[in-house]
């Protein structure tokens, strides 16, 4: 990794999104980006933040059982073991979008570049924050049902995902048409990144590309 080529400054209030499906590489990419470019840093609580809806959203429902059960089949909040549609992902999305949205003023106005990255980011849901101002969303996605079975394959073989492949792909796909469509009217701010073949030298070379074009558009 000692080769990757950064020549451009990055901005302080720089806020990096990265989007895909399970087993596309999205923390693996975020990790080793990181030991790239070390002026970022990567936030996480997006995903304790999903932990603690679920928790209340459980005890909501303890507390009043079938009393507002209208409500809680508007905002429930899908279990961690569930892969969730890319309908189910975007609902998620929406339901988290003003943290997410205080992450980033927080992150921006502090100066501190960002990357967020996971599986309930959908660029669809959250483009517009901070007016876009200084955010690039990158979505990772593969081309074929197999590389992604070897993918969770490789990294858990007893994964309960590997029933669900041409699920996740299907979703991959959504996900990749979506981001695509914002790419088209906003170049430079919505990436997708074909990762199928790519080595992971290759995919921060590629990220790495899409931030210079950002800086420098």
């Amino acid at each position: 990794m000692n080769n990757v080529n950064i020549d451009c400054e990055i901005p302080d209030d720089l806020i990096l999104f990265i989007s895909g499906v399970p087993g596309v590489g999205k923390t693996t990419i975020s990790y080793e980006l990181l030991k790239i470019l070390n002026v970022f840093r990567i936030i996480e609580e997006t995903d304790l933040i999903r932990e603690i809806l679920r928790g209340y959203n459980d005890f909501i429902k303890d507390e009043f059982k079938d009393k507002i059960q209208f409500l809680f089949d508007k905002i429930d909040i899908i279990d961690r073991g569930k892969i969730l549609s890319i309908d189910e992902a975007k609902q998620q999305c929406i339901f988290i979008k003003k943290s997410i949205e205080n992450i980033v003023a927080r992150q921006q106005r502090k100066g501190i570049p960002s990357i967020i990255n996971g599986v309930h980011i959908i660029p669809e849901i959250l483009d517009g924050l901070a007016g876009n101002h200084n955010i690039i969303y990158i979505n990772l996605y593969i081309n074929n049902e197999t590389e992604i079975y070897n993918r969770l394959l490789n990294r858990n073989p007893d994964t309960y995902m590997l029933d669900h492949i041409s699920f996740i792909y299907q979703n991959n796909i959504a996900l990749y048409l979506s981001t695509l469509k914002l790419s088209e009217k906003k170049r430079y701010v919505f990436n997708n990144i074909d990762v199928t073949n790519l080595t992971i030298k290759d995919t921060i070379n590629e990220i790495i590309g899409c931030i210079k074009h950002r800086i420098q558009n």
